[in-house]
């Protein structure tokens, strides 16, 4: 399934937890009736781009192919991130 919206927070975990492999989960906003809230970015795709950092991507418009796994999670096949932010920083 292709969808798009916008990157409301992206965190690194690890899963399954104990181990090396690490996740980036997304909560994205503006996607479709019926459509998937929280993406997984597995860490064979972290891996294969140095850009997927939690900090460059929060609060950008993405675009992505995701696929529902057994375990019912929504599992990123390929991204892509606007140049430039969508949403405001968060205040500090």
């Amino acid at each position: 399934m292709r969808i798009r919206g916008i990157v409301q927070t992206a965190t690194l975990a690890e899963n399954p937890p104990g181990t090396d492999q690490i996740e980036m989960i997304l909560r994205v906003q503006g996607v479709g009736p019926g459509q998937p809230r929280i993406l997984v970015v597995p860490y064979e795709l972290l891996l294969s781009d140095e850009g997927l950092d939690p900090d460059l991507v929060q609060g950008k418009g993405f675009q992505a192919e995701v696929a529902e796994d057994p375990s019912g999670r929504w599992v990123v096949a390929e991204v892509a991130f606007a140049a430039g932010r969508v949403l405001r920083a968060p205040e500090v």
